[in-house]
């Protein structure tokens, strides 16, 4: 029983400990995050060890900024399908490099496969009920954002709690309530702005359903593509640069009316295509020669540079091989 409550005290502490101080909270994750990237290839399985951290951390981030969203916010301890869709596709997004690289470890290529195949068939189907229940679009990655802990802690984001304003019937201006504005300090005096979700209108819905269809379920087909034609066939390859491209191509005729966040994501889309260089088969072929040389002239003519590019060009081949899967865009 003593056990029990200990264990409960250790949580309080911490919950208050990471509550009074987001700040050094943050620090302490930016270091854990970054001695992932120091211990690849530094001792045995080291991978398997970097990614354990790198996904330890990213965990401890979230639930972090869960305690600290709870704490400083508005918002109820509840979540409802939506959200809990979106936590649980942040938690894969952030560990399933590591479930891999143990499933290969313990069950070989054929284990590894299976789990990416199970992985990817679960965002699958969570995006769709995302995509055509809740009418996220699009999709952001990962689903659940990190939290902007300054804002929250320093009080600027209480003008965008729902209970901070309200709308009047007949002209339907936004009025902002005496007790829901932010401390004198912080007011910046601008307009009151509700975040809508609502497509604007002349936007074709079924057109962004269809963009965003296509890149829910771009893993998928782009499995079943390395199922026929192989790893590293150029036929996979278009496969799914084809998929990503048809998908930006009709985002892109809607950008003017899209929100800042939803451009911000289509952007973010649009520049992982830069990533199709540093996939098979392209890296093989093309890629792998232009970059080593592009670090070896660094290295040269830098000063210190080969601090940085020495380790780089030790592990890109390793790296490549690893995390460089084209639907973890």
């Amino acid at each position: 029983m003593s056990s029990k409550l200990s264990l409960q005290e250790v949580y309080t502490a911490y919950k208050r400990w990471v509550i009074s101080n987001p700040s050094v909270v943050t620090d302490v994750e930016t270091v854990a995050t970054w001695t992932s990237y120091f211990v690849a290839g530094k001792i045995n399985k080291s991978p398997i060890i970097s990614e354990m951290i790198y996904c330890m951390s990213k965990l401890l981030s979230l639930y972090n900024d869960r305690l600290i969203r709870d704490a400083y916010g508005a918002e109820t301890s509840s979540y409802g399908l939506r959200e809990q869709i979106k936590i649980w596709l942040t938690i894969i997004h952030y560990s399933e490099v590591f479930v891999e690289l143990i499933a290969k470890d313990r069950w070989g290529q054929r284990g590894k496969w299976t789990v990416a195949a199970l992985l990817q068939l679960f965002k699958a189907s969570s995006g769709l009920i995302l995509l055509y229940r809740f009418k996220e679009l699009p999709i952001s990655h990962p689903p659940v954002a990190f939290l902007q802990r300054k804002k929250y802690t320093e009080g600027r984001d209480v003008e965008e709690h729902e209970n901070s304003f309200f709308k009047l019937r007949r002209s339907g201006r936004v009025m902002r309530r005496v007790d829901g504005a932010p401390p004198i300090a912080f007011r910046d005096w601008t307009p009151v702005k509700i975040k809508d979700d609502r497509p604007v209108p002349g936007i074709e819905v079924k057109d962004l359903l269809y963009a965003e269809s296509l890149h829910v379920l771009k893993p998928l087909l782009h499995l079943a593509a390395m199922r026929f034609f192989g790893n590293k066939a150029w036929k996979q390859w278009f496969v799914a640069l084809s998929i990503d491209i048809a998908s930006l191509k009709v985002y892109n005729r809607y950008m003017k009316e899209l929100s800042y966040e939803q451009r911000l994501e289509i952007s973010r889309r649009k520049l992982g295509l830069v990533l199709y260089l540093l996939r098979s088969p392209m890296y093989n072929k093309y890629s792998n020669t232009v970059i080593e040389n592009v670090l070896n002239s660094a290295s040269k003519k830098i000063p210190m540079m080969s601090l940085i590019c020495g380790p780089i060009i030790q592990y890109l081949n390793h790296w490549q091989d690893i995390y460089f899967y084209m639907w973890a865009s």
